[in-house]
């Protein structure tokens, strides 16, 4: 936590013996630019390689996000959606694509753009909790490669820049081991930081709580002068301006602050009409995710440890130490620890109470899952810099063990997977290119996939899905289903297109489609039949998607 300022000779960054302060701040700021420009270009390493593997989406929320951000450049207003989902990631996205395209290519720019921010980010929160170049450089490239970190990299989704803004947060507040405190002003800092990210997910909700608590109780601390207090106190106010402000909106919006959670909880109930799992599988679900999810981050330290053991339990009394102290090295990592395992019982008594994310709850987690890489690759760093060549060569031996069996293991363990739904993309994309913009199509729905090809296709403001397949809503059968009802919802929507799957009831309707893209087709509507008229420049604007998700 924060304390009384030290004496001159140890101001933060300083490099001992560097004469003038100016002098040390320029020697110490130097490395730290060439190590976050390595860390930044290993992220972008990993980014490239997690997309030339075929990686593109953890789910189809990822597309959903698009056409609703793509729907907020059309026409912009304060809630992007009008559902549970928060403004911010949409705010963003929707501004950018004011200024480019409304298309998936800018939309996986601007995700591959956030992802070395928060690599970033992430570096800079090592530098502050650990207080040490090397070991901060070795976390932050370990934080930025474990898969999950990989793939939400590059994924449409806010979750890590969303985890990164909240571990920068939690450690501005940190004093590392050799000190000094942190000055008060980096934890407004922090603050503003939990603003973009309770105002993007709702896992830093937790967090904010925290961070204003350690924030007020530092302020109150003897030594603390008016100005850092004042900095303190206001740092714990602007932490909770974010949640503050979506539940005032919801009460103005909805009639009931909470509404958000109610609708949550019955998507969940709908989903899951039984209540799915029992109690005390969901109190233990997170945790369970981040050990199934990500084996090697939770065995590394294991092996740590015993490598450790073994190596000062066979070295003789006056040798040498043979490894290093990693008990020390640790403890900066345990107000930090502390804060993400409060978020993960909050998530965890959400979840009991059906409030909670629906699918991949490993992504929710990933705040803890950063915390943890950084733990590991500092750690690993101290070890095989001070340890004996043997104990090297042991510790070398466990961590090539343990990737090993993390590589192996890691299919059976994971219970959902990624759906690219390339087909699906392919054909908004040929859509997009072969038919005006203003014309209308009618998209088939058969699962969620449609909202790819609603992201695709860049202007959902002129696509119409066939029906709602909200789990909520009563059961609708699909008009691509015969050629009678797939015509009649046509001309209720004034199609000129159809895209759906190549099926014998729209070739009965259509004829040949204009253009198929694996198991879908595009076909011109039959009032509209007939080569396709090229787009001009003036028809470009794309519009609101009415779907959600």
């Amino acid at each position: 936590m924060l304390r009384p300022a030290p004496a001159p000779g140890r101001a933060a960054g300083g490099a001992r013996g560097a004469g003038s302060p100016e002098r040390g701040a320029t020697a110490s700021a130097a490395p730290f630019a060439r190590d976050l420009a390595l860390v930044v270009l290993a992220k972008a390493a990993v980014s490239a390689l997690v997309l030339a593997l075929g990686f593109r989406a953890v789910s189809d929320d990822d597309f959903a996000r698009v056409v609703l951000a793509q729907a907020w450049a059309h026409a912009p207003r304060l809630d992007p959606t009008g559902t549970s989902w928060l403004p911010a990631p949409f705010w963003l996205n929707g501004a950018l694509f004011c200024v480019f395209t409304p298309t998936l290519a800018v939309a996986r720019a601007v995700a591959f753009a956030l992802g070395l921010a928060s690599a970033a980010l992430v570096h800079v929160s090592a530098r502050w909790v650990t207080g040490d170049r090397r070991a901060a450089l070795a976390g932050a490239l370990l934080a930025g490669a474990f898969p999950w970190s990989a793939c939400l990299g590059v994924a449409t989704v806010p979750e890590l820049p969303t985890a990164a803004l909240s571990l920068f947060a939690v450690a501005s507040l940190v004093t590392p081991p050799a000190g000094p405190a942190p000055p008060a002003g980096r934890a407004l800092l922090g603050a503003l930081a939990l603003v973009i990210a309770t105002l993007s997910r709702y896992e830093p909700w937790p967090v904010a709580v925290v961070f204003a608590a350690m924030a007020l109780l530092a302020a109150a601390r003897l030594g603390q002068g008016r100005a850092a207090q004042a900095k303190l106190s206001l740092a714990a106010v602007v932490a909770l301006a974010g949640p503050a402000a979506w539940v005032a909106w919801n009460r103005v919006a909805h009639g009931d602050a909470l509404h958000f959670l109610a609708r949550v909880a019955s998507y969940r109930n709908a989903v899951s009409p039984g209540g799915g799992d029992g109690t005390l599988l969901r109190l233990f679900a997170y945790p369970a995710a981040m050990v199934r999810e990500e084996p090697e981050l939770f065995l590394s330290p294991v092996a740590l440890a015993l490598i450790a053991w073994r190596a000062r339990r066979g070295a003789a009394p006056a040798a040498a130490r043979p490894f290093p102290p990693l008990l020390r090295a640790a403890r900066p990592y345990a107000l930090p620890g502390a804060v993400a395992a409060l978020q993960i019982a909050a998530l965890s008594l959400a979840l009991v109470r059906d409030g909670a994310p629906t699918h991949h709850p490993e992504r929710a987690t990933l705040l803890a899952l950063l915390l943890l890489a950084l733990a590991v690759g500092d750690l690993s760093a101290r070890a095989f810099r001070g340890a004996s060549s043997g104990a090297r060569r042991a510790l070398g031996g466990a961590l090539l063990v343990v990737l090993f069996l993390g590589v192996f293991f890691r299919p059976h363990l994971r219970r959902e997977h990624f759906n690219p739904r390339a087909d699906e993309v392919a054909i908004g994309r040929a859509a997009a290119e072969l038919t005006p913009p203003s014309a209308p199509l009618l998209v088939e729905v058969v699962d969620y996939g449609h909202l790819a090809t609603l992201a695709a296709l860049g202007r959902p403001a002129s696509a119409h899905p066939d029906r709602s397949i909200d789990p909520r809503d009563p059961p609708v059968r699909s008009s691509f289903d015969d050629p009678a009802s797939l015509a009649r919802r046509a001309a209720d929507v004034g199609a000129a297109y159809l895209l759906g799957r190549v099926r014998p009831p729209v070739i009965d309707l259509a004829g040949p489609p204009l253009a198929t893209r694996g198991a879908w087709g595009l076909w011109a509507a039959p009032a509209g039949r007939g080569a396709p008229q090229p787009a001009t420049p003036a028809d470009r604007a794309s519009g609101p998607a009415e779907a959600t998700p």
